[in-house]
């Protein structure tokens, strides 16, 4: 085995702080998780923890940016291949309410996030997919597919209808929600359709 530069090491040990820092924070969540834990069995010292990540909430920004990152592509490989903007709009809507009940994401993104970090970080990490959502709104609006008094608002709309609905079914065990959730987003969004 040829010996690692300075770089490899430590993007070795920022992956590996980073794989079991998510693993207990999606388990067992923020408050609950301790930076000793997180070290534990990496042979690393909090030191080396503290050098790649500021502090713990320096750890979770980076493993919730990951989370985000990873929804984003969920809902782009949905709608990648559909032609239709209204089917575009639709299924992306429903494919982000899905990663509500996944489990790698759910508790990461719907349940610590909001409480972990700062609204101008959770804005900053859902910009993408917001501006996806509002690209797609007004593309619709534009061919007269989509009738609102604003695109703009109607998007900021939708993205908070989406939100809450996202959070309601990740605090939920219930399969039922997310059925749920899917069916008023496309109610929602029909009665706008011209």
């Amino acid at each position: 085995m040829p010996n690692l530069t300075k770089a490899e090491q430590t993007r070795q040990t920022r992956r590996a702080i980073l794989d079991r820092a998510r693993q207990l924070f999606a388990e067992q969540g923020y408050a609950a998780t301790g930076t000793e834990e997180i070290i534990r069995g990496l042979g690393i010292t909090r030191g080396a923890l503290y050098h790649q990540f500021k502090d713990k909430r320096g750890v979770f920004t980076a493993v919730a940016a990951e989370a985000y990152r990873e929804m984003t592509d969920h809902i782009n490989q949905q709608v990648r291949s559909l032609e239709d903007s209204w089917e575009q709009l639709v299924v992306g809507c429903l494919a982000f309410l899905e990663v509500a009940q996944r489990e790698d994401l759910r508790r990461l993104i719907f349940i610590e996030a909001p409480v972990v970090l700062a609204a101008e970080t959770l804005v900053e990490f859902d910009q993408y997919g917001f501006g996806l959502l509002q690209d797609s709104i007004q593309m619709l609006v534009h061919e007269g597919q989509l009738v609102t008094i604003d695109a703009e608002g109607f998007s900021h709309l939708v993205n908070g209808a989406l939100n809450e609905l996202a959070a309601w079914v990740a605090q939920g065990e219930d399969s039922e929600r997310l059925k749920t959730a899917q069916a008023l987003v496309e109610t929602l969004l029909a009665q706008h359709r011209a």
